[in-house]
């Protein structure tokens, strides 16, 4: 028979563990052999369904009326309940939470589904009941009631126990030891399983994983040689006859010409920018003539993009697919270069190219370091949340391939465990870890893997912190691809800037005032910890003292800044406002006391940062690397000094320096109002040209807006590239007949009374015309909460859901929403406007509030602005055309799509813009 569980789920009136009540109890008791019995009843809430709820379960206000209240049901669901562990999604953050407000009480093992999901299942995309019972088979006639839910999650769990039960022993047994320091509820699901089975934990944690032995590198065959343009525009086309990899492909001129273009690059090593409109195909436009011209010349093309979407896109789609078509094409009779030669002229060459090889390559900090999860081990006393994460990691390591964090989704207290776990700042070279000798180091495999490839996508942000740190990750390149590439300058301002802040300073600080402590723990294994190990004692000891000393002048430096803030911006809007630091500035009668204050930081961080230094000489005394957990405490040792030498250069470089070319600014955190320090390249173009630019043979760049009033120029200047060939493509789709554009003339100013209201009338009357299936996009995240809460109230009572970004959700969660249910409306900020990709009927309304201008009062935009003879025609303009363009693209994915754009700013109609 073994152990009796009771699945339990509810329904209620919604999210609201404070406000919202319970209309529905399901719970079935079970047991390895089957069902036992089940409990249901609908409950009264006192209060009335909401139409979207109504809707999503089909519970009406006239089916509860003569139901009994929750509590009059409490004591036969709590004897339904007994000591049995109870199963659920989600029920450890909401189901529980009901019922203990309504006084159930229950088992204290709980064990919730989605938990247990996100550690057996690591990287899925979706840990909702409906996508993980379809990941195991498990049918759903009904949804949304509380028996058939609870009956769904019954068959998960047991999925789920079956999963669990064939982990290796050795991971069942160190998992079980993880979670015994926890008080988890669900930690005994493990515990049952591992008991069954027979486990003694050995050997190291990641002893499991298999070396791996690293693939060739690729090497130059010899003088380049050009790929014809009939070759790879016959690979193109030879997509029609390959629906399973790309189902609906039709040759598109627009494509066509752009992947001449950019073999033409490749072949003539030149510098060209493309703009696709969308539908072009563009990916594939670029990765076959960048997969044939490296196959052949036994070459390498970096590909960076700017959005996970696009890379996710590249490669699970794209690139295989590619593949796919280049193997094909080996078999037919194409000729692969310009004198059809093949490679004869070479003797050493081979008649036949390579195979395609292609990865994704992150920074060092995505990457986990197994010597430091091994060092974890021997940590005493954790929190819940580092032994939990410690055993998913367990778990994780018996399936990943990669270690990459991304596979994980940690959550933000995860972040600081994995920061001291990860492979940032790790000597990867030492032969003292057996991992770099086997084979198994994740961020080595990376690299190798990296170096044996064709084609390397990356981001942006790697590209360019590899670029401004001297290319230490990224193996060598000479061609460039960059897509999605009116981020660049973003980036690029953001890798080469700075920025820190009192909290910030104050959290580097208290590690280093901790770290000693971390030492001395260490040493109290060691029984010579009071001889040879007393200097490494004392060191720690002092570092400790000058850290401590440290947190006055911080507080003060910063208070000094807060209170320059205060006078020199407008009364009543500190919080909100930034304020740029310029040679005024600097002249004012009150900045001397700011530089006072800077001095006595700048000497306490000197003072901390040679006592780092002295630590880490004490570190690699013979010795001390006997002391417990010595590879964990020496890789914060090394994070730290780094860091606070970066900060220390930073903080100098924007208090002490008058710099015209640089941008220095005060602002406040929305968050909590701290005050955060930041500074960053006036321009990039110059930087660009001699950090990333110079040593490319060719340089391709592309994304579907680069052009604003038909031009290039406005980003060949903005990034230096004023020499670059151009190209621009239109899109293939028919807006005239896909789309339709509304400017309302009624529509009031932003700054006349009663805006906002008038906004959130003019949303929720076309939300109700569409019944949804809409995306409104805010340029202000105050202007998008606003919003939220008035259309939220107009739409009370329909079956329209109003979810906003940052509020109901992560983009991605409500991106799946408005597809499960098109009955939404969206409210989007940022990263809605570009990367979000809803083909088909889902999304057929898109409003745009307000045009997409950068607020006047943002520094960077301020400084940059002056440059200018007309800074609103030659900066600002193009700036919000590129961005409209994109916002504007969201509607039309495909060329079946019909939608309509609806402008609310009156402007687009009456200025002479």
């Amino acid at each position: 028979m073994g152990t009796t569980y009771v699945a339990l789920d509810l329904e209620t009136t919604g999210l609201d563990l404070e406000n919202d009540e319970i209309i529905e109890v399901g719970a079935v008791r079970f047991n390895a052999d089957g069902v036992i019995d089940s409990f249901q009843t609908l409950t009264n809430p006192g209060r009335l369904i909401s139409p979207p709820v109504v809707e999503l379960t089909g519970i009406t206000d006239e089916a509860v009326r003569s139901a009994p209240a929750i509590w009059s049901v409490a004591p036969a669901l709590e004897e339904f309940l007994g000591d049995s562990p109870v199963v659920g999604q989600n029920v450890l953050g909401f189901d529980i939470q009901f019922l203990r407000r309504a006084g159930v009480r229950h088992s204290e093992s709980v064990y919730d589904t989605h938990l247990l999901a996100e550690m057996l299942l690591p990287g899925l995309a979706d840990y909702g009941l409906a996508a993980l019972c379809e990941r195991f088979g498990i049918a759903q006639e009904v949804r949304h009631r509380a028996v058939a839910d609870a009956e769904a999650a019954r068959m998960l769990f047991l999925a789920l126990r079956e999963r669990c039960a064939a982990l290796a022993p050795e991971v069942l047994g160190q998992v079980d030891q993880w979670l015994a320091l926890t008080t988890w509820p669900s930690r005994r699901f493990f515990r049952e399983i591992s008991e069954v089975a027979v486990v003694r934990a050995s050997g190291t944690l990641g002893s499991h994983r298999q070396p791996t032995h690293p693939p060739e590198p690729i090497s130059p065959k010899g003088k380049p040689l050009a790929v014809t343009e009939e070759f790879v525009l016959s690979a193109l086309r030879s997509a029609a006859d390959h629906p399973e990899v790309f189902p609906a492909f039709d040759r598109r001129p627009e494509q066509e010409t752009m992947t001449a273009a950019v073999i033409g690059a490749l072949n003539a090593e030149g510098r060209l920018m493309v703009e696709a409109g969308t539908g072009t195909g563009k990916s594939l436009a670029y990765l076959i003539p960048a997969a044939c011209h490296a196959v052949a010349n036994g070459d390498r093309v970096v590909v960076s993009t700017a959005t996970i979407n696009l890379q996710e896109q590249l490669l699970k789609k794209d690139i295989p697919g590619v593949q796919r078509l280049l193997d094909c094409q080996e078999q037919g009779t194409g000729t692969w270069n310009q004198d059809g030669r093949g490679h004869e002229e070479q003797g050493a060459r081979r008649q036949k190219p390579d195979k395609v090889r292609a990865c994704q390559l992150k920074g060092r900090r995505n990457y986990l370091c197994l010597k430091r999860f091994d060092a974890l081990r021997s940590v005493g006393v954790m929190s819940d949340e580092e032994a939990m994460l410690a055993a998913r990691i367990v778990i994780w390591l018996s399936q990943t391939e990669t270690g990459d964090r991304a596979e994980l989704r940690l959550s933000q207290g995860e972040e600081a465990v994995w920061r001291r776990l990860s492979a940032d700042g790790a000597d990867c070279t030492s032969s003292n870890s057996p991992y770099v000798v086997e084979g198994s180091c994740f961020l080595q495999k990376a690299r190798r893997k990296a170096e044996a490839s064709h084609i390397v996508v990356v981001n942006h942000s790697l590209l360019l912190s590899d670029t401004a740190s001297g290319g230490r990750v990224l193996p060598p390149y000479t061609r460039l691809v960059v897509d999605e590439a009116h981020h660049l300058e973003d980036e690029a301002t953001r890798q080469f800037g700075f920025s820190s802040g009192e909290r910030a300073v104050s959290e580097l600080l208290e590690r280093c005032e901790s770290l000693p402590g971390q030492i001395q723990a260490g040493l109290r294994t060691l029984e010579s910890a009071l001889g040879p190990h007393s200097e490494l004692t004392g060191v720690a000891t002092e570092l400790s003292r000058r850290s401590g000393v440290s947190r006055q002048p911080v507080r003060d430096c910063f208070g000094a800044l807060a209170a320059f803030m205060r006078q020199h911006t407008i009364e009543g809007f500190e919080r909100e406002q930034r304020l740029l630091i310029n040679r005024a500035m600097r002249v004012q009668p009150d900045w001397p006391e700011i530089e006072i204050a800077w001095e006595n930081l700048r000497l306490a961080l000197n003072q901390v940062t040679a006592g780092l230094k002295q630590l880490e000489q004490s570190l690699s005394a013979p010795g001390a690397a006997e002391m417990l957990n010595y590879e964990l405490i020496r890789a914060e040792a090394d994070s730290l000094l780094q860091e606070m030498q970066v900060t220390a250069l930073g903080l100098a470089d924007a208090l002490e320096k008058d710099d015209p070319q640089r941008i220095v600014w005060l602002e406040r955190e929305r968050s909590d109002g701290s005050l955060v320090l930041s500074s960053v390249p006036l321009a990039v173009a110059g930087l660009l040209g001699e950090h990333l630019y110079k040593g490319l043979s060719t340089l391709v760049l592309t994304g579907a807006t680069l052009q604003a009033e038909g031009s290039f120029s406005y980003l060949q200047e903005r990034l230096g590239l004023a020499d670059a060939d151009t190209l621009a493509l239109g899109s293939p789709f028919d807006y005239g007949r896909a789309a339709l554009a509304l400017v309302p003339r009624d529509m009031p100013e932003p700054e006349w009374p009663g805006y906002m209201e008038s906004l959130a009338q003019a949303v929720a009357d076309l939300v109700r015309a569409s019944q949804g299936r809409a995306l409104v996009l805010f340029t202000s995240h105050a202007s998008l909460g606003v919003t939220h809460q008035l259309v939220g109230e107009m739409l009370r009572g329909e079956a329209i859901q109003v979810l906003g970004q940052g509020i109901d959700g992560s983009a991605r969660q409500l991106v799946r929403a408005l597809q499960s249910n098109p009955k939404t409306v969206l409210l989007g900020t940022a990263s809605f406007w570009e990367g979000v990709d809803i083909p088909g009927d889902a999304l057929s309304l898109l409003i745009i509030p307000r045009l997409p201008f950068s607020v006047p009062s943002d520094p960077v935009f301020a400084a940059r602005s002056a440059l200018y003879d007309q800074p609103f025609e030659q900066y600002a303009l193009p700036q919000a055309v590129l961005r409209f363009k994109q916002g504007c693209g969201r509607l039309i994915r495909t060329k079946t799509d019909r939608g309509v754009l609806v402008i609310l700013d009156r402007r687009i109609a009456s200025r002479k813009y």
